[in-house]
């Protein structure tokens, strides 16, 4: 067991080297690991453990990710676990069409099994802190704020989160993306102080 842990990463992964191979490198960072050979028993280490990740291999052998996805997305039994952030991977080609299919539902990133661990590492640890900014204020908010003032942070939530996504993009991309015009995307950032660059 890690002392001060920076969370708990699942690994949803049926090529057992790599499964283990992923498990090093997270435990190095920090990080405790879960892992589970297939999308069941993903599924069923949720509905048992706190999670703060999970990495999904695309391919695996009862049903593939994104049959995992919207099973996690529409079963009741997992409501508590459609917040947690998923890194989706694969090492076999996917169309373009699957992979936007794949971020559409809300994969946090979507990547090959040939992209660096170090690559990887930074992705995790961003949608990790993320999450746990989001529970922490959930947590200490409680009935201090009033709605206008939590939707303003959730709002202020999305814009970071966008920013930090893609910290080199023209705003107009991140604008596009969001779905706000430049202008309003400027003002927010400047309203609440989220400069990256």
């Amino acid at each position: 067991m890690i002392s001060h842990s920076k969370g708990t990463i699942l690994l949803v992964e049926d090529n057992p080297s790599f499964q283990q191979n992923l498990a090093v490198v997270f435990r190095s960072a920090g990080y405790e690991t879960l892992t589970a050979a297939s999308a069941e028993e993903g599924l069923t280490v949720l509905t048992n453990y706190t999670v703060h990740l999970i990495v999904l291999d695309y391919r695996l052998p009862d049903m593939n990710g994104m049959q995992f996805f919207d099973k996690l997305l529409t079963d009741t039994r997992y409501f508590q676990a459609r917040c947690i952030p998923i890194v989706a991977m694969t090492g076999y080609p996917i169309s373009d069409e699957e992979k936007e299919q794949f971020l559409r539902k809300g994969a946090k990133a979507f990547i090959t099994k040939t992209t660096g661990f170090n690559e990887l590492r930074k992705i995790v640890d961003r949608e990790v802190e993320a999450l746990k900014a989001i529970i922490n204020f959930e947590r200490e908010a409680g009935g201090r704020f009033s709605l206008p003032d939590y939707l303003a942070h959730i709002e202020k939530q999305i814009i970071f989160r966008a920013l930090i996504k893609n910290p080199l993009a023209p705003q107009e991309d991140i604008a596009r993306e969001l779905g706000i015009p430049r202008s309003t995307l400027s003002r927010k950032i400047g309203e609440y102080e989220l400069w990256l660059r």
